[in-house]
């Protein structure tokens, strides 16, 4: 407006003082110019305060960005706060199971957190069984939430093939990542939908479709995969969605969050789609793809999952009849014409108990992972039982087995199973040895192991329970590399076998080792995220002598090697000592650093290791930063150390750290240079004092 205002005038004084020009006229000459003096006096003024206005606005918009920047430099060292509560918590045994399982999960992301910024995750893509993986995916899901309930169902494509080529950790990281973050928002209703899609102008890809019931506004200005920091919960958000969506651009694939029609929360994460070469591995538990079409009967509390069951059942060419938990009483006098009737652990009734024995039809017993774990000993009738989520594979193989079956036969794993041998089977979960220790394992000293298992931290956290035992432990990354270990080596004490595992999966291992007779009476023990009924008979009938559910403890590993491993030497206690005098590090707590890093040694090493690759050479990008006058990308690197060496336990590079992001946000950048001389003699305290450790619990 006032621009407008100005041109008016402006341009009629120019006209005035042409004409004024032409008429010669001195007393309207000077009106002319002191108009055109006023007017530009105007301009010069009403730019000024638009500038004025522009500044501010400008500043306005610094102090947002600036107060935006003072919380995000909190972010990483909220991690690291959260870690150290979680762990005080652990420590002092209150609600011990909730705090262990969060504090896990924090440093498990932690650990990837610094693998992501140091280039380290490489993508290792391998044939796998996407039923395995989803197992895998069910069991970690939970071992980290177990005070909620919840649903969720796996919806896969039918023309899916069962193996899959990928990075079979990765990719369960990622799922259970959102799926995590889904559950912490209180989703009681998750569907994870699997297919394959064709595109013209893009390769095959292979996508995982979340469904939540959130109403998360996903494409909002704020990006839900940054992390950020709660003022109200005093915690940070979203670091599994950042590191989720992290490694699904490294395994060449993308991460979406969006809002449906309905405005519910969905998560769309696909990847390249490349199918196995399949191998003619025996799977001896694995039956024929179709069997004969059935009259099924299904009865589900949930509309959602039934639908979804019922869809599985129509796809391998099934008769269902689906009725909810109110109809079906009313239902009785039909159950008799079914072959099959799927039926919900809660509504086995007196009543429909009496009902069921009056019939011929087999009984498959549904529950829920992820409800209350309840006993209902009516269920006790079923023929089989089965445990949401489960994939279609898994419904055919049940539904196989029941075919095969003696009506009112309690179990399916009493068919077809495997030779396990001479060796004890223990059908039920390893209970704690109380007052272990890691010295305990010594006596365990001339025993041999063989772990096969693909984690490299969780080899790990199993070599360190047991470094200093002297029990010899051989490790193999999957199935085939344990069969080649096998031929070299053939009298190991005792197996512990991985389920999901690229190349060759634990089950199709355990078969293999079965099927030769000088090999028949080591025991097996199946390592597994996911210990189910259905998952646990799975794992006997392949030749299996117990499971144990991960992630490990040290007082179920005890009882089961002293279950095992029979005629123990008597071994005099060797000179080692858990309560030994702490060695002074300089410029490193590792009594701080151990115990924020889920009270875990092997995990605090790894941490140390990973640490000194991403940041060893900080100081000279410190340094270059600030040479080219690139503030925010040093305020940014500085944020992420802030934390990590509280963490570590490294306090004094902490506080160096803390004291350069506050000279950036006062914008005092002349004692930075400073500061980062203290960081780099700090730096090298702290790393000479890591190697010495990492070299002392060698």
């Amino acid at each position: 407006m006032f621009s407008k205002i100005l041109f008016f005038l402006g341009s009629s004084t120019i006209l005035f003082a042409t004409q004024t020009l032409k008429g010669n006229n001195e007393v309207n000459l000077f009106i002319a110019t002191f108009a055109l003096a006023l007017i530009a006096i105007l301009a010069l003024f009403f730019a000024s305060k638009k500038t004025e206005k522009i500044q501010e606005e400008k500043e306005r918009q610094e102090q947002a960005l600036q107060q935006e920047h003072e919380k995000q430099d909190i972010i990483i060292s909220k991690i690291s706060e959260s870690i150290y509560g979680l762990a005080k918590e652990s420590l002092t045994r209150s609600n011990t199971t909730k705090s262990e399982n969060q504090l896990l999960a924090i440093t498990t992301n932690l650990i990837d957190f610094l693998r992501i910024k140091s280039h380290k995750v490489i993508i290792d893509k391998q044939p796998l069984k996407l039923s395995n993986l989803l197992n895998d995916v069910a069991g970690t899901l939970r071992t980290n939430i177990k005070e909620k309930e919840f649903e969720l169902i796996y919806n896969i494509q039918e023309q899916l093939e069962k193996e899959i080529v990928s990075d079979t950790l990765n990719l369960s990281k990622v799922l259970v990542n959102i799926l995590l973050f889904c559950v912490e928002n209180d989703s009681e209703h998750l569907i994870l939908k699997i297919e394959k899609s064709s595109l013209a102008a893009k390769d095959d890809q292979l996508s995982f479709l979340i469904h939540s019931d959130l109403e998360i506004d996903a494409e909002g200005e704020e990006n839900i995969f940054q992390f950020h920091y709660n003022e109200e919960t005093e915690e940070y958000e979203s670091l599994g969605l950042f590191i989720a969506k992290e490694l699904a651009e490294l395994m060449q694939g993308q991460l979406i969050a969006r809002n449906n029609s309905e405005n519910k929360t969905e998560f769309l994460f696909s990847i390249p789609y490349i199918q196995a070469q399949r191998e003619p591995l025996e799977d001896k538990y694995t039956l024929s793809e179709k069997t004969k079409a059935k009259n099924i009967l299904l009865i589900d509390s949930s509309e959602l999952s039934a639908s979804t069951i019922e869809s599985s059942l129509f796809s391998l060419g099934h008769d269902v009849k689906k009725l909810s938990k109110e109809q079906y009483t009313s239902y009785y006098e039909y159950f008799e014409i079914y072959d099959l009737i799927l039926l919900d652990e809660k509504l086995f009734t007196n009543k429909t108990v009496s009902i069921l024995e009056n019939t011929n039809a087999k009984v498959l017993a549904l529950s829920n992972l992820f409800g209350a774990q309840e006993n209902y000993p009516n269920v006790a009738i079923a023929d089989a039982k089965i445990s949401k989520p489960f994939t279609i594979w898994q419904l055919t193989n049940v539904l196989q087995q029941l075919c095969s079956i003696e009506h009112n036969t309690l179990s399916i794993t009493t068919n077809g199973v495997v030779n396990s041998g001479t060796a004890l089977v223990h059908r039920n979960s390893f209970q704690d040895t109380r007052g272990i220790t890691l010295s305990s394992f010594s006596k365990f000293h001339s025993k041999r192991i063989l772990l096969v298992e693909d984690n490299n931290i969780n080899q790990k956290v199993f070599i360190g329970v047991l470094n200093k035992s002297s029990v010899k432990i051989d490790i193999a990354n999957h199935g085939k590399e344990a069969l080649k270990l096998l031929e070299q080596h053939r009298e190991y004490d005792l197996i512990f076998m991985d389920i999901n595992m690229p190349i060759m999966d634990g089950y199709t291992t355990a078969i293999k080792i079965r099927e030769q007779a000088d090999l028949n009476d080591i025991p097996i023990i199946a390592l597994s995220a996911l210990t189910s009924s259905d998952e646990v008979a799975k794992m006997f009938a392949s030749g299996m002598n117990g499971y144990m559910s991960k992630p490990l403890q040290k007082e179920k590993l005890y009882t089961a090697l002293s279950l095992f491993i029979d005629n123990v030497e008597k071994h005099t206690q060797q000179n080692y000592n858990e309560e030994t005098t702490q060695i002074e590090y300089p410029g490193l707590n590792t009594t701080l650093g151990v115990a924020k890093s889920s009270a875990n040694e092997v995990f605090y090493k790894e941490i140390l290791v990973e640490f000194i690759d991403a940041y060893g050479t900080t100081d000279e990008i410190f340094e270059k930063l600030v040479k080219d006058f690139r503030y925010e990308q040093l305020r940014i690197l500085c944020t992420d150390i802030r934390g990590l060496t509280g963490t570590i336990g490294a306090q004094q590079l902490n506080k160096i750290v803390i004291d350069i992001l506050q000279k950036l946000s006062y914008k005092k950048y002349e004692f930075i240079p400073e500061l980062i001389i203290k960081y780099r003699v700090e730096l090298n305290s702290v790393e000479n004092s890591i190697k010495k450790y990492l070299e002392a619990s060698e």
